[in-house]
């Protein structure tokens, strides 16, 4: 009995030291693997690849300079400067500078823009500076423009600032020709007879829209016999040839012309309605007064007659 428990500890001593050597090897890891390599023939190590894409870091304007308020300059264009900045975290010189745009933006207006703003400098750092003028026409509307600034880098990253606005201020005027209105050599009988150089083309030169237009007329009194006149009510008014359906005119009195409403526009369409911001204006004279004498009259004992809108 006791010789056979004996062989029992002596197998249990016998695992017990296998184990510790495994457990010794497994630590010992290289070498062991290294050892099941040089018995077993099988690999214990391999190698692998490596593949690294750094993307574009797409460009940046943080800084578009304030433009004060602008006055519209009349019959023309008025042109705008100001600056912006563009950054770029891979260098100034990944910044596509031929492609510096800006825009000036209203609902329902015509965009005005310069789409090759001039960069100040080659850039320093991660920055580079551009100056832009873009031309605002006189009939622009008046209020708040967005100023829409963009660039792109050499790699498409593309970046926009749209949050600036400045304001277009108000521009009320006119021009308008012929300046002086004539009639053909008249008799004392005629009736109904329009200006022979009419109509008046009213130019509206400004940004105010839908203005009315008002004439304020006085007698024309004799050159000759100063007792004699032909006064400011027997002429008429209107937006339509000859005008002897209009408005009949009253002396030293700003008379609307009825139905006559000028739009802002661009004159150089020149085809005088409300697109090219233009109106007419005829006249007539209705008739004349009894028993006048043959001679010229004018105005001026008492004053040109005045066109005005409002």
């Amino acid at each position: 009995m006791t010789k056979t428990l004996m062989g029992k500890g002596g197998v249990y001593f016998i695992a017990g030291a296998v184990l510790l050597i495994f457990l010794i090897l497994v630590l010992n890891h290289t070498n062991f693997f290294n050892k099941v390599a040089e018995i077993t023939g099988f690999a214990t190590s391999s190698t692998t690849t490596l593949n690294i894409t750094l993307g574009n870091s797409a460009p940046t304007i943080p800084i578009v300079n304030a433009i004060s308020a602008q006055n519209p300059t009349e019959s023309t264009t008025k042109s705008i400067t100001f600056n912006f900045t563009a950054t770029d975290t891979d260098g100034a010189s990944n910044i596509n500078t031929s492609t510096a745009t800006a825009y000036f933006q209203k609902a329902s207006e015509t965009t005005r823009s310069n789409t090759s703003c001039i960069n100040l400098s080659v850039g320093v750092g991660n920055n580079i500076n551009f100056t832009c003028t873009i031309n605002m026409y006189y009939y622009d509307v008046n209020g708040a423009w967005t100023v829409n600034t963009t660039i792109t880098d050499k790699n498409g990253g593309y970046a926009t600032n749209s949050t600036p606005t400045f304001t277009y201020n108000l521009l009320t005027a006119m021009a308008m020709s012929p300046t002086a209105m004539t009639w053909q050599t008249l008799s004392s009988t005629d009736t109904d007879v329009g200006s022979n150089n009419d109509p008046i083309i009213v130019n509206n030169t400004g940004n105010a829209n839908a203005l009315s237009v008002n004439v304020t007329s006085y007698n024309l009194r004799g050159e000759t016999t100063i007792t004699d006149f032909i006064y400011a009510a027997n002429f008429t008014v209107e937006n339509t040839s000859q005008g002897c359906t209009g408005t009949a005119m009253v002396n030293a009195t700003s008379t609307n012309v009825t139905s006559s409403i000028l739009f802002k526009g661009n004159n150089s369409i020149n085809n005088n309605n409300e697109t090219s911001g233009q109106e007419q204006i005829y006249f007539c004279l209705k008739g004349l007064p009894p028993s006048i004498s043959q001679q010229s009259y004018s105005s001026s004992a008492y004053g040109a007659w005045s066109v005005a809108v409002a």
